[in-house]
């Protein structure tokens, strides 16, 4: 997957079947929307400007997608299906019976999906930092059963003693912000680091740092001359 707004639907594709130029259009400018809005937000960004990004006459911004909130949710839909689709292919749609690699793998899916599409970052981060409607609709159609799903297995890994302790939700948002933030200051933090945020290594420490952040051993089981002292102790006080 090159492009998170390459839609997976089966109307686009078939559309694209029987009138090519239309569908590259169309998909010309959701690519240009995803990158405006990424850039800019919802409320600073134009539909002129995205006809401008995607070389295309403004009247067509409206004809295949009516408004400027429809083009969005558009972009919303297709970018979500996209990062639902690459969490599939990582995850081999495989569920792991132990909850906490469970959640080791799709914590290490979701900071690699970043390192290499950023741009979901910041449209993410548009939405979330004004309530309205937009971020309401955000909210019900896509946000909610993914923290839902992610906070159930972090209770899980809570209760193994290997997750650090806090409140479930608090530390995903913790940790979405602990992956993401270096990639929204991509430039800058290239020039202090002196590497490239795009260079296989630094992706590797990346991960590895996020999730050693949050993730805990396993305990260590007591050895046998700690679990005898333990039990004389027990014998003293009865």
């Amino acid at each position: 997957m090159h492009s998170l707004t390459s839609s997976q639907d089966t109307e686009v594709v078939n559309v694209r079947r029987r009138q090519q130029r239309s569908a590259d259009t169309r998909e010309r400018i959701l690519a240009a929307a995803f990158e405006e809005f990424a850039e800019r937000g919802f409320e600073a960004t134009s539909t002129r400007s995205i006809a401008a990004s995607a070389g295309v006459q403004h009247p067509l911004v409206t004809h295949h997608f009516e408004s400027k909130e429809g083009l969005w949710k558009v972009v919303l839909t297709t970018v979500q299906a996209n990062f639902v689709e690459y969490y599939g292919r990582y995850v081999h749609g495989e569920k792991h019976e132990d909850d906490v690699e469970e959640l080791r793998r799709l914590q290490e899916a979701y900071i690699r999906f970043t390192a290499a599409f950023p741009n979901y970052s910041r449209l993410i981060f548009h939405m979330g930092s004004r309530p309205g409607p937009l971020l309401d609709w955000l909210l019900e159609s896509q946000a909610k059963t993914y923290f839902r799903s992610l906070t159930q297995l972090i209770k899980s890994a809570q209760a193994q003693g290997r997750y650090v302790e806090g409140d479930p939700t608090h530390l995903q948002y913790l940790f979405i912000g602990c992956v993401t933030r270096i990639f929204m200051q991509w430039a800058e933090a290239e020039r202090v680091m002196g590497k490239s945020l795009a260079s296989e290594t630094f992706v590797e420490q990346h991960v590895k740092l996020c999730l050693d952040l949050f993730f805990r051993d396993p305990p260590a089981a007591a050895s046998a001359p700690a679990k005898k002292a333990r039990k004389a102790a027990v014998s003293r006080s009865a």
